[in-house]
């Protein structure tokens, strides 16, 4: 069972660094499955049998990042949601090309924002036992998770000049002002 799971897991690793590669040569809407397939060295029917689309290779490494996660520390869903934007402000930046590309195409950051909502629901329901079916928590999430990532966005097409710590620092207090708006 073991050896099954790290074979698997090295194939999801083949593709995603398959269409990595392939990003860095092309635009993603040109790329086919048949290219990603022949440069991670596998048939188009085992791609098929991992996976439905191009989005979810993007998908399943975020999904493999949070459970490395959530392996190093079982705890993080425990801790507050500053320590939470400080785990996903480390991953942008130490996968601030792929974020880029994410950015640059539709597709991928129409998934990706989808997953990180989901994901946020998901820690909201088990950690904080918030009702995420309630309209009001469920707009709330929806309020933080939009302005999380537009603020992910802006920081990787500005390049990650500004520093985790920082960015951290900001949210602090955007999480604080209970005015929320801008004066002159």
């Amino acid at each position: 069972m073991v050896k099954k799971k790290k074979s698997s897991q090295f194939l999801r690793s083949c593709i995603f660094e398959a269409l990595m590669i392939l990003l860095q040569q092309k635009r993603y809407e040109e790329i086919t499955v048949s290219e990603i397939a022949n440069k991670a060295g596998v048939s188009r029917m085992t791609y098929y049998r991992t996976y439905s689309s191009k989005e979810d290779i993007v998908i399943q490494h975020f999904k493999e990042k949070l459970q490395e996660i959530t392996e190093i520390d079982p705890a993080i869903g425990k801790k507050p949601r500053i320590e939470w934007y400080r785990v996903l402000l480390e991953f942008v930046y130490e996968d601030r090309m792929l974020i880029e590309k994410i950015l640059e195409t539709p597709e991928l950051s129409k998934a990706s924002n989808s997953f990180l909502f989901e994901t946020v629901q998901k820690f909201t329901r088990k950690y904080d036992h918030a009702d995420v079916d309630d309209p009001k928590t469920l707009y709330e999430l929806t309020y933080k998770t939009g302005s999380l990532t537009s603020l992910i966005s802006r920081w990787v097409r500005n390049g990650c000049k500004e520093s985790v710590d920082q960015i951290l620092d900001w949210i602090r207090i955007y999480e604080n002002d209970p005015c929320l708006t801008m004066h002159d």
